[in-house]
């Protein structure tokens, strides 16, 4: 940077310090002020001012005095004072106006440049110095690990702030002092720190050990404890790394992994777990029962979970559309082929961020279950049966009585046909041998006897008896065979079935029982075949018409009198409604709400279960229905029952969180 006056002729400096090479840049400026602020902006090598600045001249020179590049002054006469003077205040040189000033004042400014740069290159390397000791101590200190480090002969040199929190010794008071006069015997021996340090003097490889002892404040403490030459005059680093809370967390770590799969292995329901190709990652011991296969991780979850029709899709709805079940029922195919009923419960894994790792199965073997469910529902039955048992033999006992009175009567019917059977065969044998006088004494005979047992009479008489025991046998054969299919079991898979039929059949049944005091009124409607399970539905019918006669009867009591019940289907959008109601005496409001739980009555013990609204609460769930009640108490109740006509429910997704 060259500064000189307004006016004053700057060529002759600028032209000598141009001899410095082109990639010299000559900044010109006329103040001290710009020459300043350009000088402490940094880049500036060399300032080369003109005494005729005057005092602009000392401006900038004290300006630059104790900070900022070298300034070379340039004088209009060579004269000691003025030379000297500008070195007193603060010129790095004094270079006069002459005959060989272009080369001087060019050599000048060469050597300041020189001298300018060094001092700088010298001044950044020992900042960089300070910065990486004091980065250095700033580490060492703030590390969370004891650090010491020991000369040749093993004496302690220096150790950090926490080694000496560690194990209590003041920094001065473990310089000088041997190793082992510093750390616990145990924790020396328990890693052989001595032979790991030895080992480390001789440059060797040296393997991280794990060193145990107690420390100041009495507890067992772990270190991680590595050693490393620093140079060739033998001075070792040692590293002892506090892993205490390290080692009881993986230690409890451990023992959680332990504990869960001890949980997880012993459980009584099957775990799957799988990624989001529905590929099983994990499996307990249960599932692997449950599934019939062995060696289950890898292999897709759909060789077992079904994946049509969508409602029994239920892990795989999981996987994509990340909805949560809990308890639906599902179908499984074990790896043998066989069909099993499961409940699971399914729900996405995700990870700390919420995104969708896989899913996550629990599901037991239902067989047991539902086998217990049919025998249930068939006791249930049979309880039923056994109410009507009266009416069934009453209903039975009729046409049994007059069938037993026909076969009396038909059984001497039959005498006098044996004995005009026989008249009859001897005038054949009269007739057969041609004498005329025996056929007309033959034929006399059989018309006396004819006519002493009317034989016409007779044979109508026969015929009638025959016709009525007929139709009373017929009239058993309908009751047994209504009977029959009542108490038979369902089939496993549900079946397209006549609604009206089921209830129609169960109105017979109850219709022995119920005939002598109740008016059975019947309304059925237009209505498409439902898939279901029929015996269950029948169940279901069987229970309110039987609990419908039996609010009758309560409120008729001993003075008599006919209720009435009615009984009507129709469909309904896209469901059939079976109407179950009585004029009986009608339920409590207080108990409105208790009579579909189980083992819940109002009749005398010994008179009810209080399993059967109960049975037909699950019979209609389980066909993804619902049963509604109303009911005014001295006037009567209405059962409704609702059933979907696609068949069954689907498994509702819980709410998600």
């Amino acid at each position: 940077m060259v500064a000189s006056p307004p006016g004053h002729d700057a060529e002759p400096t600028l032209a000598a310090l141009r001899r410095l090479g082109r990639e010299m840049e000559l900044v010109p400026v006329q103040d001290a002020a710009r020459c300043l602020a350009e000088a402490r902006n940094g880049g500036v090598d060399l300032v080369v001012a003109d005494r005729a600045l005057g005092a602009e001249t000392d401006r900038i020179l004290e300006g630059l005095r104790s900070e900022g590049p070298p300034v070379v002054v340039v004088a209009g006469e060579a004269s000691d004072e003025v030379a000297l003077d500008a070195f007193r205040r603060g010129a790095a040189d004094c270079v006069a106006a002459s005959d060989d000033f272009p080369r001087v004042l060019a050599i000048v400014a060469l050597e300041q440049i020189r001298r300018w740069r060094a001092v700088r290159e010298r001044g950044a390397v020992e900042r960089r110095l300070r910065t990486l000791e004091r980065l250095n101590d700033v580490i060492v200190e703030a590390i969370p690990a004891a650090l010491a480090v020991l000369d040749a002969e093993g004496h302690v040199v220096g150790v950090n702030p926490e080694f000496s929190r560690a194990f209590d010794v003041p920094p001065e008071a473990a310089q000088g002092q041997p190793l082992e006069r510093l750390l616990p015997q145990d924790l020396l021996e328990s890693a052989g720190l001595i032979g790991l340090l030895a080992k480390a003097a001789l440059q060797r490889s040296v393997e991280a050990r794990v060193a145990r002892g107690v420390g100041p404040d009495g507890e067992l403490r772990a270190f991680d404890a590595r050693a490393r030459r620093l140079g060739e005059d033998g001075r070792l680093l040692l590293v002892l790394a506090d892993v205490t809370e390290r080692e009881r967390l993986a230690k409890r770590i451990a023992d959680l992994q332990r504990y869960t799969e001890n949980i997880i292995q012993n459980l009584n329901s099957a775990l799957l777990v799988v990624d989001l190709e529905g590929r099983i990652t994990f499996a307990n011991a249960m599932a692997e029962r449950i599934l019939g296969a062995t060696r289950l991780r890898g292999h897709s979850v759909g060789e077992w979970f079904p994946s049509t029709p969508r409602e029994s899709a239920l892990l795989l709805r999981t996987l994509e559309e990340g909805v949560r079940f809990r308890g639906a029922e599902a179908t499984i195919t074990r790896a043998d082929g066989q069909l099993l009923p499961i409940g699971v419960s399914c729900a996405p894994l995700v990870d700390a961020d919420g995104s969708k790792l896989g899913a996550v199965a629990v599901f037991q073997d239902l067989s047991e279950i539902k086998e217990l469910q049919r025998h249930v529902l068939q006791a249930e039955k049979m309880a039923s049966i056994g109410q009507l048992a009266a009416g069934v033999a009453h209903e039975i006992n009729n046409p049994m009585g007059f069938i037993h009175a026909n076969l009396f009567q038909m059984a001497e019917y039959l005498q006098d046909l044996r004995r005009l059977w026989d008249r009859a065969e001897a005038l054949r044998r009269a007739a057969g041998e041609g004498d005329p006088e025996r056929v007309r004494a033959a034929a006399a005979a059989l018309a006396e006897l004819a006519s002493e047992v009317d034989a016409d009479y007779v044979l109508a008489d026969f015929a009638k008896a025959v016709r009525e025991s007929q139709e009373g046998s017929e009239r058993i054969r309908h009751i047994v065979q209504d009977l029959r299919h009542f108490s038979r079991h369902d089939p496993s898979e549900r079946t397209l079935s006549d609604v009206n039929e089921c209830l129609d059949s169960t109105a017979n049944i109850v219709w022995t029982m119920m005939k002598h005091s109740v008016v059975l009124e019947k309304h059925y409607g237009q209505l498409p075949r439902l898939r279901c399970y029929p015996m269950q539905l029948k169940q279901v019918f069987m229970n309110l018409l039987v609990n419908a006669y039996q609010a009758i009867e309560e409120k008729r009591g001993p003075q008599g009198g006919h209720g009435r019940v009615r009984v009507a289907t129709q469909r309904r959008g896209d469901t059939v409604v079976v109407t179950v109601s009585d004029d009986g005496i009608g339920i409590p409001p207080e108990n409105l709400s208790r009579i579909f739980d189980p083992f819940f009555t109002t009749k005398e013990v010994g008179m009810g279960t209080g399993l059967g609204l109960s049975t037909c609460f699950s019979i209609v769930e389980r066909h993804g229905g619902a049963i509604r009640v109303e009911s005014q108490p001295g006037a009567g109740s209405t059962f409704e029952v609702v059933l979907p006509l696609a068949g069954g429910e689907e498994p509702r997704p819980e709410p998600g969180p």
